[in-house]
């Protein structure tokens, strides 16, 4: 297909799709130098530039729902050694190249006062995947992946600033490169997801994984902590234990968040015995080995567990490396009904999705407040069903984050707050926030190579051919319609999957754990699954809010009860090959850069009963306008005018009136598509004659 940029349709194009937004006639302006740093020619990346209330850190708190921070954020490109960034204004037009804000949209809005200052950059690394697209993005640092001050980013010194109201210059250097973190000890390994010191039961794994090395054309890590119990002997290999993976977020400063990193839990663990109760005497602590999974990307503080297209084979790379590598050097029971999943949050959800796409390698799954598992709510977004993501059709906003307070709820935050908070940390869903990663997981490629988001992410109008692509990812959806497949999960998953969440869940994840119950129960009864909604409980805790020793014994007595010898032994025919979803080569098929290659068309144009034409196919929520070119003339004062269209949109030309018989126009359709995060493109149709 042809591709065009005139230079003239740019500023004409966005009057027609987008809000004006008023210009003041002063305000601050912010000049950023790189000192005597070192930035390769051509770098590109995110600038962030963080006002803080006077006496406090920038980075003392960022969060959405309690900062009074003022963040604006402007991408980069092509930077030179020793370049001035400039950044000025705000705005929602065009949020590439210039500078967004949260929560005011401009630096000229910023209120006079005194405030601390900072700025920093966040360096992206170009990345050639296998599949053929091209992502600049930062790659993580053994760090969590931070939004901002990630390792290896630029910072300048924080300065106290005071803003007068009328215009100014503030200038930062940015002369300091943010170091490692000191994370659990000495860190072993440099910066590839590196390991940590070793204790008596506590170790640390980390392997180079060959599938995601090959995707992302680069050498990319997987680490675990091993959390081994009382009296293991690693010369004992006839006694053996099962395994619980632990899926859990990266805990910044102290190592990725699990077991092995609670004091109070620790303390007990290595002394082996749970001291009594008043109701209960002492006891042995359960003989279990406690895995948590390090695999931070590019895109969050861990991959999701699973194969996606937009983060690469993580479920193949964590499920066929990385356990294989840990059930040769520790002493486990290498069967699926010894292979226990858990996790709470985005860990609920990984934990979830690991037996329901993997029930061939994992017993059972005990998760709690899970991310969501059908997307008919996704939190609190009815996402099949709305137009918005940020308002209700009765104009009320979409809530995000809540509190209950003596009983009554209150909204912290909405879904507009939130995701416009992560766009000011990054634009194509790079902001390494919530939203954005749910855009990598669970969506595919876009034409642009970065995840096809599944609405805008500045008005909130949903896409529903991106949300269409999300099914794959909806776990009651993959249930449903694999239940008499040749999957058989309707037999396969019974008495294996065991979810808890609260009604008062903060995220109202509660929501989407109601929806999956709904679903699954309609064709498989109450006891098909185990879906526990606690009464007034919020988000947080172990399975079922129980204490964590009660809970490991209560996934001990699962194992103890599915072993060959148990009550109710897992049966090899429920866990055979044939079961397996979220295979790799389907998800890349599906939501690769061939795949958003090959969805794409050029415009049509037909003679048939007249002249018509077809604007072609692009991605969800291009705005496309489209004009008429007759003899290749495209001079509007011979009314070759651009109008606005849509994708289906069939369009009839009106030919000219021909002065001789022998007199023919040789016409074509041209439409131009543009949308935040793609390059403007023009795409010419075939030549008809007339």
């Amino acid at each position: 297909m042809s591709r065009l940029r005139p230079a003239s349709l740019f500023a004409l194009f966005l009057l027609s799709i987008l809000p004006i937004v008023s210009a003041k006639a002063h305000g601050i302006h912010v000049q950023l130098s790189t000192g005597t740093l070192s930035v390769g020619n051509g770098t590109s990346g995110r600038v962030m530039f963080i006002l803080s209330p006077n006496g406090t850190d920038p980075l003392d708190d960022i969060d959405d729902t309690t900062t009074q921070d003022y963040f604006f954020g402007m991408n980069v490109n092509n930077l030179q050694h020793n370049h001035t960034i400039k950044l000025s204004g705000g705005t929602r037009r065009n949020t590439d190249t210039g500078v967004f804000g949260w929560p005011i949209e401009s630096l000229e809005d910023i209120p006079a006062g005194t405030y601390r200052a900072q700025a920093f950059l966040k360096q992206y690394d170009t990345a050639k995947r296998s599949d053929g697209s091209v992502v600049r993005v930062k790659f993580p640092c053994g760090d969590g992946a931070p939004s901002v001050s990630g390792a290896g980013d630029l910072a300048s010194d924080v300065i106290d600033v005071q803003v007068s109201g009328k215009a100014q210059t503030i200038n930062l250097v940015l002369n300091n490169t943010v170091p490692f973190p000191e994370i659990q000890g000495h860190e072993i390994g440099g910066c590839a997801q590196g390991n940590y010191e070793d204790t008596q039961y506590l170790k640390h794994v980390k392997i180079r994984s060959k599938k995601l090395s090959e995707f992302w054309g680069r050498d990319m890590y997987l680490g675990a902590n091993v959390l081994l119990p009382y009296g293991y002997n690693v010369q004992d290999n006839a006694t053996r234990y099962p395994v619980i993976y632990s899926q859990n977020h990266w805990a910044e400063g102290q190592g990725p968040d699990s077991y092995s990193t609670r004091a109070s839990f620790r303390e007990t663990w290595d002394t082996g015995i749970i001291p009594g109760s008043a109701n209960k005497t002492s006891r042995e602590t359960p003989k279990i080995i406690l895995v948590a999974f390090r695999h931070e990307t590019p895109y969050y503080d861990d991959s999701y567990g699973v194969n996606t297209a937009n983060l690469g084979p993580y479920g193949d790379a964590i499920n066929e490396e990385l356990i294989p590598y840990l059930e040769a050097h520790f002493n486990t029971i290498p069967q699926p009904y010894a292979r226990i999943q858990d996790g709470g949050s985005t860990g609920g959800w990984i934990s979830a999705a690991s037996v329901i796409f993997r029930p061939d390698l994992f017993g059972a799954c005990f998760s709690s407040y899970p991310d969501s598992l059908d997307f008919h709510k996704h939190q609190a977004i009815p996402l099949y069903t709305s137009t918005s993501a940020y308002t209700y059709p009765n104009g009320s906003e979409i809530p995000s984050i809540r509190e209950f307070v003596n009983g009554t709820q209150q909204i912290l935050a909405s879904t507009a707050t939130e995701n416009h908070w992560e766009l000011t940390f990054g634009t194509s869903s790079r902001s390494s926030l919530q939203w954005d990663i749910w855009n990598a997981v669970f969506g595919v490629q876009g034409l642009n190579s970065y995840p096809l988001e599944p609405w805008n992410k500045v008005t909130g109008e949903i896409y529903p051919e991106a949300v269409e692509y999300w099914k794959s990812m909806d776990l009651a959806h993959h249930i449903v319609t694999n239940w008499n497949s040749s999957l058989r999960l309707g037999e396969v998953l019974r008495d294996r999957i065991h979810i808890s969440v609260g009604t008062w869940d903060d995220y109202f994840l509660n929501e989407g754990v109601a929806e999956f119950k709904s679903r699954v129960e309609a064709l498989g009864g109450s006891d098909w699954a185990t879906i526990s909604i606690l009464p007034e409980k919020i988000h947080g805790g172990f399975y079922r809010d129980m204490e964590a020793w009660d809970y490991l014994e209560l996934v001990k007595k699962w194992v103890d009860d599915h072993a060959p010898n148990g009550a109710t032994p897992l049966h090899a025919n429920l866990t055979t090959a044939s079961t397996r979803g979220n295979i790799w080569s389907e998800v890349i098929g599906r939501g690769g850069h061939q795949a958003a290659l090959a969805r794409q068309s050029d415009p049509v144009v037909k003679i048939a009963g007249g002249i018509s034409g077809t604007v072609g196919r692009w991605d969800p929520g291009m705005k496309l306008v489209a004009r008429w070119v007759t003899n290749n003339i495209t001079s509007s004062k011979h009314g070759y005018t651009w109008f606005n269209v849509t994708q289906g949109d069939v369009l009839r030309y009106a030919p000219r009136k021909i002065r001789h018989a022998k007199d023919k126009d040789e016409v074509q359709l041209w439409v131009t598509g543009r949308k935040m995060g793609y390059a403007e493109e023009t795409r010419k149709s075939n030549r008809v004659i007339v």
